[in-house]
């Protein structure tokens, strides 16, 4: 398609164009009204050393160092199906993610969730941070970890209400949009060619059949010999008459 082409078709079928954009408008308009927002949660846990390595007295904020195998390990299991099982029967359909929040040197487990409610959205954060200590401790009791010597964590921040995510009607408005256009362009384009073609055609024939008429109109060679020969024949006539 070249672009003087297609500049020429919309000024010819500009009216096709301002009916396409009105309708592209409209398009657009029902994307975003009919694919709802999502809403999303955010919390922070924090993995604690054992008791033994703080010691009595102890700040644990010092003893950070080395936790984050430990906390990789527990978000791991977080991957795993049987987690994301667990997570779809207490909120269906919400996406729940368990990541290190790698903003932070420390071993610092970060929870992104996104649900169709601000509700689903909380509740999803809350039961994935309600369930980071049983899931540490199970681990450790797997490996045997027992008393002062257990790893422990808590919740560093969690959010209470939940933010709504407008991408998804904005993605779905853009994508109905560009649709729209390309739609647009391509039917004009078309339409343009077809009519052109069309009129070129009526065209060729209309010259055809006034060439066809002006060859038709003029005597054959033939019958113009035969009138010669005919008057020829009555002027022999009167000489001898």
């Amino acid at each position: 398609m070249v672009l003087s082409e297609f500049v020429g078709a919309i000024r010819r079928r500009w009216y096709l164009a301002v009916i396409g954009i009105l309708l592209t408008g409209v398009l657009g308009w029902s994307a975003s009204a009919f694919v709802a927002p999502s809403y999303t949660a955010r919390g922070l846990v924090l993995m604690l050393p054992s008791k033994n390595a703080v010691g009595p007295g102890g700040n644990p904020f010092l003893g950070l160092g080395g936790l984050d195998l430990p906390a990789r390990v527990v978000v791991a299991y977080y991957t795993s199906a049987p987690a994301q099982e667990a997570i779809a029967e207490v909120t269906p359909g919400a996406s729940v993610t368990v990541s290190m929040e790698e903003s932070t040197r420390g071993p610092v487990i970060a929870i992104d969730v996104s649900a169709d409610t601000e509700a689903n959205a909380i509740t999803a954060l809350n039961f994935v941070a309600d369930s980071i200590p049983d899931t540490l401790g199970r681990l450790q009791d797997e490996v045997n970890a027992r008393g002062n010597a257990r790893l422990r964590s808590r919740p560093l921040a969690l959010d209470e209400t939940a933010a709504v995510d407008g991408s998804g009607p904005l993605r779905a408005q853009i994508m109905a949009v560009g649709l729209g256009l390309a739609m647009t362009a391509v039917l004009v384009y078309a339409i343009d060619g077809i009519v052109l073609r069309r009129r070129l055609a009526r065209e060729e024939r209309a010259a055809s059949l006034a060439a066809q008429d002006v060859v038709d109109d003029e005597p054959d060679e033939d019958a113009r010999d035969v009138r010669n020969n005919r008057d020829d024949d009555h002027v022999v006539q009167r000489l001898h008459g």
